[in-house]
């Protein structure tokens, strides 16, 4: 219980932020949040489970489109929406899923690279719904009619959502599923040997990654108010994957440092905009070289950080005791 309070105390805090911050500190802070959530889905994806996707940023924007045209263009609340964001964008992650099921490593992540291209080339194209390049307005939502428009409104929205969706991860990966997860990755013939449905649980995985990057994109687009295809690019997943790589795969603290240092590492560095990508790429060559495990995987090696949710509730088996031995005169 004292563990669950203390675990509750770091989200409390958090709901002061917006009496420190002006509107545009705010607005990072909204955007390091869902940044929060969707890379929390791309380490079930890319950390536990050890499945390669390119297709998460698209991903991302498929909830984004369905939560702002739902809203715009249906008159259905964006509070439905939400859900149904990410509900769709499981769907098509699954149907990705299932038709590159028989492939691994390079070819998975080709065949996904293609279908991400395929996603964004549909948000441009297909006007007559999308809007295509003119882009969607996201009406103001209303909960039980507060307005949820300005920043420091649309954080306590955002707040509560990655909150929920954080201790979701954590219960699902303290569970069988999670210990499924890293099992497939290590070894996929010896998950089967031991009885997990391996196809089963790797559809599993790009489902769930996927919701989280719908749920992700419905809140990026009430933090933004306005969505256009580019958002959803090849860049947008460049710096997803530095997230993940930089804050620590296998560890969910881990993507929230990389969601936290590669959205406010661009403000910091807006001073220095020839030379962003360059220390982007040496930052990154250092981590990999230096932290294979992140700077989550450093900081509990360091003993700052507790032992991941994977590791925490295992159960020492109790030692034999010893057999008695003939100093002690037992026949």
């Amino acid at each position: 219980m004292r563990r669950r309070i203390l675990a509750l105390l770091p989200w409390l805090a958090l709901c002061a932020v917006p009496l420190l911050t002006n509107g545009y500190s705010q607005y990072i802070i909204n955007l390091i949040l869902v940044n929060v959530t969707v890379i929390t889905g791309l380490n079930f994806l890319l950390g536990y489970a050890g499945q390669f996707s390119f297709s998460h940023a698209a991903l991302m924007g498929i909830g984004a489109y369905t939560a702002a045209l739902l809203s715009a263009r249906v008159g259905i609340s964006f509070w439905i929406g939400l859900p149904l964001a990410g509900v769709a964008s499981a769907a098509i992650g699954l149907l990705a899923a299932i038709s590159a099921m028989r492939l691994k490593r390079v070819y998975l992540a080709l065949v996904t690279v293609a279908f991400a291209e395929l996603l964004v080339w549909v948000l441009n194209n297909w006007r007559a719904v999308t809007l295509g390049t003119d882009g969607v307005n996201l009406p103001v939502p209303s909960l039980f009619g507060w307005d949820v428009d300005g920043d420091k409104r649309v954080f306590y929205v955002v707040l509560a959502c990655t909150a929920t969706m954080w201790w979701l991860a954590r219960r699902i990966l303290e569970s069988h599923i999670g210990r499924a997860f890293i099992a497939i990755r290590e070894n996929e013939i010896l998950a089967q040997c031991n009885g997990i449905n391996v196809p089963l649980t790797k559809s599993l995985v790009f489902a769930m990654s996927a919701f989280y990057a719908g749920i992700g994109g419905a809140l990026f687009a009430l933090v933004l108010g306005f969505i256009v295809p580019a958002s959803f690019g090849l860049l947008t997943l460049v710096t997803q994957f530095s997230a993940v790589v930089l804050g620590g795969p296998l560890n969910l603290a881990g993507g929230a440092i990389g969601a936290l240092l590669l959205t406010a590492l661009p403000e910091v560095l807006r001073d220095f905009q020839g030379l962003q990508e360059v220390i982007y790429g040496v930052v990154l060559i250092v981590c990999v070289v230096v932290m294979p495990g992140g700077i989550a995987g450093l900081l509990q090696h360091l003993g700052v950080l507790p032992a991941e949710a994977l590791a925490r509730h295992w159960r020492r088996l109790p030692t034999p005791a010893a057999p008695p031995s003939a100093a002690d005169g037992t026949p």
